[in-house]
């Protein structure tokens, strides 16, 4: 007996660009237009052709749209860590900007770790990713860079700067930050500053102590060097400088803090060695967080715009991935004061009757 061999299914027919642009009557260009959700299209035929594809059952193919273009619509974002309020919006501002345009974001945190930092960069460059915006660990050099980015690998620095390692990046100008705050304080009277917090290698702390240091310069004032106590960018690194400032002979009347994080736990650890913040002993940060105005004393802080920094991080390097060739593009965005009660409440008398006994018991633990 013989048997007719068993037809198979009949094969799926994938819809067209061309189908859907003659259903839609509109042009093929169009149609690739409202994939892309461009701005060049308008809503009415966005909404008309989008539900043509829903009639047709067209389905967009990314892989295949990929190999055409040879990306990966993909961008890889390294950052130390997401508890720092700064770098959380920083991050939503990349992901926000680079959704408009149609990639993806894949994100990792280093911690500050430099091991960690090379094993997310690697990871990226084995997904393909269309290029790489990276915050980079305190330590990190030109050298690991070359080491860990192939020749060409599109990639922008934010917020912190890697010495002789020219490419796009994107930050506050961290000494005029700096300048701000000097300025400011040393126009309320205070003659000695101290700066606390924030790892000793970092870049953006290096600039933001620069830019202090020539404030008090100008006002023929000098910067006590003793008084600059690097630790830990977090809650606890302020912590931890203000037990390290008390050791030191004589006490500031105002306190710099790298970061708004850091002054949390500086405001919190000088009101458990009773001293007030404020009235007491003046306080003032940089990045201007939401959480700075909240705090009590608000917080004098300087802004220096994670939302701004990371939008044009994002758009710095897409415009890099479309022409590698384009010039290296250094973007500063100028900061701004934010003054509050935090450096308006001091009261000069006040503070040095409590420091000198905060002093005195603190020398009687040590002894």
């Amino acid at each position: 007996m013989m048997y007719a061999p068993r037809k198979g299914p009949a094969p799926v027919t994938r819809v067209t660009l061309n189908e859907v642009a003659a259903a839609s009557g509109v042009s093929r260009a169009t149609v690739s237009l409202v994939l892309q959700d461009s701005s060049r299209v308008s809503e009415p035929t966005k909404e008309r052709v989008r539900e043509v594809m829903g009639q047709l059952g067209y389905v967009y193919d990314r892989r295949a749209a990929n190999l055409r273009s040879l990306r990966s619509m993909t961008v890889g974002l390294v950052a130390t860590n997401v508890r720092n309020p700064y770098f959380a919006d920083l991050t939503m501002a990349i992901e926000g900007a680079l959704y408009k345009r149609g990639y993806t974001l894949l994100l990792g945190y280093s911690y500050d770790d430099l091991e960690r930092q090379a094993k997310l960069l690697e990871a990226m460059l084995e997904h393909r990713v269309d290029g790489l915006i990276l915050l980079p660990a305190h330590e990190t050099t030109r050298r690991i860079l070359v080491h860990s980015l192939p020749a060409g690998t599109p990639h922008v620095l934010v917020a912190r700067h890697v010495r002789g390692h020219r490419v796009d990046y994107v930050g506050a100008d961290n000494v005029a930050a700096g300048r701000l705050i000097g300025e400011h304080l040393a126009s309320r009277g205070h003659r000695r500053i101290a700066f606390l917090g924030g790892p000793e290698r970092s870049t953006a702390r290096a600039e933001r102590e620069r830019g202090l240091r020539a404030a008090l310069r100008s006002r023929g004032m000098e910067f006590d060097p003793t008084l600059s106590i690097s630790t830990t960018a977090d809650r606890e690194g302020g912590e931890r400088a203000v037990d390290l400032l008390l050791k030191v002979p004589t006490l500031p009347d105002a306190i710099v803090c790298n970061s708004d994080v850091v002054a949390f736990g500086v405001l919190a650890s000088l009101r458990a060695t009773g001293i007030e913040p404020g009235t007491e002993i003046a306080i003032a940060s940089f990045d201007d967080t939401p959480d700075a105005r909240l705090q009590q004393p608000p917080l004098t802080s300087v802004s220096t715009y994670p939302d701004d920094t990371g939008t044009q991080a994002a758009e710095l390097l897409l415009r890099r991935i479309d022409d590698p060739t384009l010039p290296t593009h250094n973007v500063l965005l100028t900061p701004e004061l934010h003054v509050r009660e935090s450096t308006l409440d001091f009261v000069p008398a006040q503070s040095r009757r409590r420091l000198a006994r905060v002093r005195t018991t603190q020398l009687e633990k040590d002894a």
